[in-house]
């Protein structure tokens, strides 16, 4: 039910990062978009001044960014003073508005909203804890999902591709799964690890997470706290692995969509050295954020905190996390595989494995539609090859060996998978033809035949 409600990505921040348990925040979200509509709108002139020394005093306490608040402050003060907002005393909705337009002349926090919202308000008076079934729910709720952790796959070439779509709190009772998820990959040459669709989640998770990927303690983002003047530190810690230290390369998939605590996962690892991003400039998320009441129903939403790199000494907040490689986020999945092939080239012990990964790397962009070329072309391969015999019926092209037929699907250029081991290369001479043909065999090996 709490997920089909709409999505506050200042809540979700908020929840991702702060100690309220993930599913209670889900359901603090239900009731905020309930409240918001169902409340009816309170008739009593606002006291302006009361409000806005509220306001200053939140801001002054909570905001992440202390220059920024004192300046918001100032101006505050002297838009009270010219009896800014005396004409939207008796129209709340309009106040919250206007004074979140002038918040915004001096520093523009998408993040920060101001709103009249009395329910909330009311709500957020008494200290906010999940019921002995709340706890359960979630509890249930978060197995029956497997943790998110829905599959796991070895893909050619040794591969291994961890999707994860978020970050849940239970960190104990997922550990087993995580260790089966990445056990099963232990022997794999490389990892990738999709977020694509990953919108955040626990920091404690993500800190689990890290952990298997380093042999030693290693300090990855920190979360300073301006509310309770404190830092939290997070680790990445094999202690917490039960023995399983995975050292291979690591690949981490983004999109636009990435977001949060997923960020945090990504920028973490790739200012560790410990891999590489592919895809999309991610979604900006490093301040959590959470409502604070200031009085007479009204809600303003504050910055609270801030991600700390040790290594940056900053965070992705607004710019998004940078892959090291930029690409369309439907590509980083091949994109990410051609980089795990060429890195292993580089490191190739003969020419025989070199051209073994050349062939993986092909076998990653077969395009079925062979509509993209024009017939005189194919007419132009056709002919005698060795044993291999290739001819055109229609607009599809075929290699006829003995009693076996094959339909060709092509690569890229002259190059065609011949059949599910094999890919073949026409080559052209010195006058234009086409006068042997490269066969390029799955186990690296290559040999040529002759047109006849």
């Amino acid at each position: 039910m709490f997920l089909q409600q709409p999505f506050s990505p200042y809540l979700f921040i908020y929840c991702m990062k702060s100690s309220t348990p993930f599913f209670l925040s889900l359901l603090l979200m239900f009731c905020t978009s309930y409240l918001c509509n169902g409340q009816a709108s309170n008739t009593q002139s606002v006291k302006v001044d009361r409000l806005i020394k509220s306001i200053n005093l939140s801001l002054d306490n909570h905001y992440v960014f202390p220059d920024k608040a004192q300046k918001i402050i100032k101006f505050l003060q002297i838009q009270t003073k010219n009896k800014a907002y005396s004409s939207f005393s008796n129209d709340p909705h309009k106040l919250a508005k206007q004074i979140q337009a002038d918040i915004y002349k001096i520093h523009r926090d998408p993040h920060m909203l101001v709103e009249f919202n009395p329910g909330l308000t009311d709500r957020l008076q008494g200290k906010i804890e999940p019921t002995e079934e709340e706890i359960m729910q979630s509890k249930a709720f978060w197995k029956e999902n497997n943790y998110l952790f829905k599959k796991v796959e070895l893909l050619p070439g040794n591969i291994g591709y961890l999707p994860l779509n978020g970050f849940v709190e239970h960190v104990e009772e997922a550990k087993p799964i995580i260790a089966s998820a990445l056990g099963f990959l232990a022997n794999t040459s490389a990892i990738i690890i999709d977020l694509r669709e990953n919108r955040g989640g626990y920091p404690g998770m993500v800190s689990q997470l890290e952990s298997y990927f380093f042999k030693e303690k290693t300090r990855m983002n920190d979360l300073v706290n301006r509310s309770n003047r404190d830092t939290t530190f997070y680790y990445a810690d094999p202690a917490k692995t039960d023995g399983l230290t995975l050292s291979m390369p690591i690949y981490i998939l983004t999109s636009k969509k990435t977001f949060s605590a997923a960020e945090d996962f990504s920028y973490a690892m790739q200012h560790a050295k410990r891999a590489i991003l592919v895809g999309e400039v991610t979604g900006g998320g490093a301040h959590p954020t959470k409502p604070f009441s200031v009085g007479q129903g009204f809600i303003i939403s504050i910055p609270f905190a801030r991600s700390l790199n040790s290594v940056t000494q900053t965070d992705w907040e607004g710019t998004g996390v940078i892959p090291d490689f930029k690409i369309e986020a439907t590509k980083a999945l091949l994109k990410a595989q051609e980089l795990v092939f060429r890195d292993r080239q580089t490191t190739a012990k003969n020419e025989k494995e070199r051209q073994k990964l050349e062939y993986l790397i092909n076998a990653l962009y077969v395009n079925n539609d062979l509509l993209t070329l024009p017939l005189d072309q194919f007419d132009q391969l056709t002919g005698t090859y060795g044993p291999l015999v290739i001819y055109r019926d229609g607009n599809k092209l075929y290699c006829k060996i003995a009693d076996k037929v094959t339909e060709l699907a092509h690569i890229s250029k002259n190059l065609f998978v011949l059949d599910g081991n094999a890919h073949i290369e026409f080559i052209k001479d010195n006058t234009g033809n086409y006068s042997r043909a490269k066969i390029f065999v799955s186990d690296g090996d290559m040999f040529e035949e002759p047109r006849i």
